[in-house]
């Protein structure tokens, strides 16, 4: 049989894959629009359904949220979609007549890829232009909300600010907050920075919006901005600290850095670049500083010609443990890695609906009654694993020292490779 040729047959031939891959784009869509959507309602009635905030401004409130999970809709779209068709297409026997009139594989998905082109675009607008604006609107919004509510909303591992105070926190579980850190910039002169394991945090004048906040078992770190070398360190069994939101314009969440864009991540990232790299010598200062009082310790413990009671065992021990404690933490900062690894999470979850699609492929080979089902259980699953892929890189890149770029891109390359790999196999079948 000769080969299938005709650029006008190739024209028909991509419209109709075109168009199957669209149409179950939008079916896939809906479905994730709607797992996403509703969870996003369950949160607003937890924060502020409850609390008789009329029907208009969480209706505006939830439109402006929904830009926050289409991050995720989109890829994932992309990805079941691409397996819908293909396994239709299998089940049918098309893709079969296809090849065996001389079409090859990657000429029967080409549509499937320049589509997803589109999409990842889309979806680089949405991260980089929509997330931002919308965010900003949801949080004015939710400002002027929360400003008629006799009330504080702490979310969880967020940061609010109480005037010249600021909470950042963990989890949050009713008014129990876990992880909490205290920054009071009112002494000009001096810092304060106190953290605690767990806080309860309850409100005692409603008139004045005063919330007093019990912390237990909290380290207090005082700092002298004339001198970097002063400070002083406390430690208690309980402490009670007070909080107005009086002068508070918002007492809301601050625009996270997942809201932000790239040029603001990027903004972000060299603001906190010099004090990471202050760190970063700062820690390997202090490792040789350790090192180089142990190392002669440890070389006269080891000569049999000293003897041992000249020899400080106390030091050697001290020294060892501040040693390891030193080598146990990390010598990046936080911010410096959560900026990067957010910065890179974007660009990866874009260019992911196209890097997916390619997941879905050897969906063709396997000829099955159900194809569409199959293909579209196949990538639920395969979403599943992703998702969890990407959260996990995420928090290693975040409190770990190496480059976020590999690990944030890392479930793109392994489903790159992966699909490569079962495309070309299954191919020779």
């Amino acid at each position: 049989m000769g080969k299938y040729s005709g650029h006008s047959s190739f024209k028909i031939l991509n419209r109709y894959i075109g168009k199957e891959y669209v149409l179950s784009f939008i079916m896939s869509f809906i479905f994730f629009f709607v797992i996403y959507f509703i969870n996003q309602i369950l949160l607003l009635a937890q924060k502020i359904i409850l609390k008789n905030v009329n029907i208009p401004d969480v209706l505006l409130l939830v439109s402006l949220a929904i830009p926050q999970f289409l991050m995720y809709t989109m890829p994932f779209s992309s990805l079941t979609s691409a397996a819908m068709v293909t396994g239709n297409l299998s089940s049918s026997n098309e893709i079969l007549a296809m090849r065996a009139s001389g079409i090859n594989a990657m000429r029967i998905f080409r549509p499937i890829i320049l589509i997803s082109f589109i999409f990842s675009f889309l979806t680089y607008l949405i991260a980089d232009f929509l997330i931002p604006y919308s965010a900003e609107k949801y949080q004015e919004l939710y400002s002027k909300i929360l400003q008629n509510l006799p009330t504080v909303e702490l979310d969880s591992y967020s940061s609010t600010t109480f005037g010249s105070r600021v909470v950042s926190n963990g989890a949050v579980e009713g008014n129990v907050i876990y992880d909490v850190v205290i920054f009071d910039n009112q002494d000009t002169s001096n810092s304060k920075v106190v953290s605690a394991k767990q806080a309860t945090i309850t409100l005692i004048d409603l008139e004045r919006f005063i919330y007093k906040i019990e912390l237990v078992d909290p380290q207090i770190l005082i700092t002298d901005s004339t001198s970097l070398k002063s400070y002083s360190l406390a430690t208690a069994k309980e402490m009670i600290m007070y909080l107005s939101l009086q002068s508070n314009d918002s007492g809301v969440v601050s625009i996270t850095a997942s809201q932000m864009s790239l040029r603001q991540l990027q903004s972000a990232i060299e603001n906190v670049r010099p004090e990471n790299d202050a760190f970063k010598e700062q820690y390997f200062r202090q490792i040789t500083f350790y090192a180089t009082d142990l190392g002669p310790m440890l070389i006269d413990l080891e000569d049999k010609n000293i003897e041992k009671e000249d020899i400080d065992l106390n030091s050697i021990t001290n020294l060892s443990k501040l040693l390891d404690s030193a080598l146990s933490t990390s010598y990046v900062s936080y911010y410096f890695q959560y900026y990067r690894s957010e910065f890179f999470k974007k660009l990866a979850l874009s260019f992911a609906c196209t890097i997916l699609v390619l997941v879905a492929f050897p969906v063709s080979f396997v000829r099955m009654k159900y194809g569409r089902l199959f293909g579209f259980f196949i990538a639920i699953i395969y979403a599943v694993f992703y998702w969890y892929f990407l959260y996990f890189m995420h928090y290693f890149a975040v409190y770990g020292v190496i480059n976020p770029f590999y690990l944030l891109w890392l479930p793109n390359m392994v489903t790159l490779v992966m699909g490569l790999i079962l495309l070309i196999r299954l191919g020779r079948k």
